[in-house]
């Protein structure tokens, strides 16, 4: 009999739960029923789905879900309980369904498409804290919010819950209404470029194991690779299209929002060690099935199929495409399946952002590598979180040794894969932190080359531009990042606000800011620096306030440094080329009333 894999990971748990539904069935049996059920439908499954979120249990009145990102789950849960507030008006207190929501990051156990531990626990004990239509966080989540949303956050003290063995402190989430999602959705429909558009939608897992839904979305991050490799096409980033991930999907509104002719979908079958993928390429306007096909392999056939499905819609567009760029397609595959898996787990655990999650994503790493010693991409990881650590992780210490470290990773990713346009990105990366501009401009100019439809490393490349002294090409290399991700995560914003920055624009990165908060713990510097140079005393100064407080929590360094040292040990991890633009970071922050 088949046991069901298990695995521990960091995640946001979300849950709610219904008030005195139990009351309110007896009082009016079906409809209640109805109306949570049309709650859920109409307002609570497409907010969870749209902010990524993914729902792992229900009961009666009770709803569990993981979310990859606490401010996201913070977010979701906001604007859940505004939107329940309007839907709820005009109808008589005895109708009315209100929600109490908890949320905390911490520790779970993946047992299948379950999740257990106490990191569940502790969100559904704290949701029954909470008032009726409110939301409370466990301290951990907090720490991960305050200052990135427009909430105001009460500290309600240390609360002890049944079955945890440690007081939970606990702080109550309230919405300011200020929420501008605007930023992140595609609502409106977006013309269509002028070349063959597509997105490619989060194949469906079929298997009868629920872990296979990593394989699932690492089979759709490649195609969405493989396509973006050619500039004859116009293709949709991951972020946007998994989107419709867990929802229902209607493909002439997928057209509209993301803006696209074509759209693939499909869905992935593995029984043992076999593998049937299916694959369906639809013209978006008319909902029209162009193309499908079912590809029946052996699982050690995985990586020929992704290819074989990406040439076949190439094949739709080779009139549009020049022989040369077909040969695009090829790139080396990873040996194994097994560390191919390993990597898929550890860029999730990446994408968390946490300490703890970036160490989790290290060991992943490297057991993909002790498998397939020849994976680039597992290098890539490696290279991306050393020189990450420098500015998110402790403060004050030494950086060269990550910056040696991070370029040897890279060069050894870049040394087995040479076509994979992410490698050159994190060359280009630890070339820059190191100030060797010229080999970081050479490698920025391969990545986009190779790959000139992947929205993040446009996004991180005009970032990149800022730093080399040219903000303008930057912010136009942004607008076209976000037209190809126009569900795009908060840090395309967070690094848009700091090339709005380099630009003196500071009005523009202050908007940015106003709406979303400071993704990151240097994120206030930049912030503070605007309001400073903006003629924003008071702001300024509160900002500078919250910059050294936050500094004296992640400082490691030298313990007599004071807040004019954080700054500076700060500014000097920026790579910036020209010492002028690093002056007129400090400036700011000399007029915000920090003096360097």
């Amino acid at each position: 009999m088949a046991t069901t894999e298990t695995r521990r990971r960091l995640a946001a748990i979300f849950a709610a739960s219904a008030i005195d539904l139990a009351a309110l069935i007896e009082a009016d049996g079906e409809g209640r029923v109805q109306q949570l059920e049309r709650h859920r439908r109409e307002h609570i499954d497409p907010l969870v789905a749209r902010y990524g979120g993914r729902v792992f249990k229900t009961s009666g009145e009770a709803l569990l879900a993981e979310f990859a990102s606490v401010v996201e789950a913070v977010r979701c849960a906001l604007l859940l309980q505004d939107g329940m507030a309007k839907r709820l008006v005009g109808l008589e207190e005895g109708r009315r369904v209100r929600f109490r929501i908890g949320i905390h990051l911490g520790d779970v156990l993946a047992v299948g498409d379950d999740l257990l531990g106490d990191g569940v626990t502790v969100a559904s004990r704290i949701a029954a804290l909470a008032e009726p239509g409110g939301v409370i966080l466990s301290d951990d989540a907090c720490r991960h919010v305050a200052g990135k949303l427009p909430a105001e956050l009460h500290d309600l003290g240390e609360h002890r819950l049944k079955n945890i063995a440690k007081p939970v402190r606990i702080h109550s989430a309230r919405s300011l209404g200020t929420e501008t999602p605007v930023l992140r959705t595609a609502s409106k429909s977006l013309n269509l470029p002028d070349r063959p558009s597509i997105a490619v939608l989060p194949f469906e897992n079929m298997s009868a194991d629920p872990n296979q839904t990593i394989v699932c979305d690492g089979i759709t991050e490649d195609i969405i690779t493989d396509l973006s490799r050619f500039h004859g096409l116009f293709v949709i980033a991951r972020d946007s299209s998994f989107v419709y991930r867990n929802r229902p999907v209607e493909i002439r509104r997928v057209g509209r929002e993301l803006g696209v002719r074509y759209v693939l979908d499909g869905s992935v079958r593995r029984a043992r060690d076999t593998i049937r993928i299916t694959a369906r390429f639809i013209e978006a306007e008319d909902g029209q099935q162009l193309w499908g096909e079912r590809y029946d392999r052996s699982i050690d056939e995985l990586f020929a199929v992704q290819e074989e499905v990406a040439r076949a819609i190439v094949g739709r567009f080779a009139k549009h495409l020049e022989k040369a760029e077909v040969q695009k397609l090829r790139r080396k595959p990873p040996e194994s399946l097994q560390a191919y898996e390993l990597w898929l787990a550890g860029a999730e655990l990446h994408e968390l952002g946490t300490t703890q999650s970036h160490a989790e994503a290290r060991a992943l790493y490297e057991k993909s590598l002790a498998i397939d010693p020849g994976f680039a991409r597992a290098y890539a990881g490696l290279a991306e979180l050393a020189y990450m650590g420098t500015v998110a992780g402790e403060w004050g210490v030494a950086r060269e040794p990550a910056y040696d470290q991070a370029l040897e990773h890279a060069r050894k990713a870049v040394e087995l894969d040479a076509v994979d346009a992410h490698s050159h990105l994190v060359v280009a990366w630890a070339y820059m932190v190191r100030r060797e501009f010229e080999r970081a401009r050479k490698h920025w100019e391969m990545a986009g080359e190779l790959n000139p439809n992947d929205a993040d490393i446009a996004m991180s490349r005009a970032t990149a531009m800022m730093f080399f002294g040219e903000p303008e090409e930057g912010i136009a290399i942004a607008e076209q990042a976000i037209r190809l991700n126009p569900f795009c995560p908060d840090w395309y914003l967070s690094d848009k606000a700091v090339i709005r920055f380099g630009a003196r624009d500071y009005q523009a990165a202050l908007a940015i800011y106003d709406s979303m908060g400071e993704l990151y713990p240097h994120s206030i510097v930049w912030h503070a620096a605007a309001a400073g140079h903006a003629g924003k005393p008071a702001e300024a100064a509160r900002l500078v306030e919250r910059f050294i407080a936050r500094a004296r929590e992640l400082w490691v360094g030298d313990p007599a440094a004071g807040p004019a040292d954080y700054a500076r040990w700060l500014i000097a991890g920026f790579p910036f080329r020209h010492a002028e633009d690093a002056a007129h970071l400090a400036a700011g922050l000399s007029r915000a009333g920090l003096e360097l």
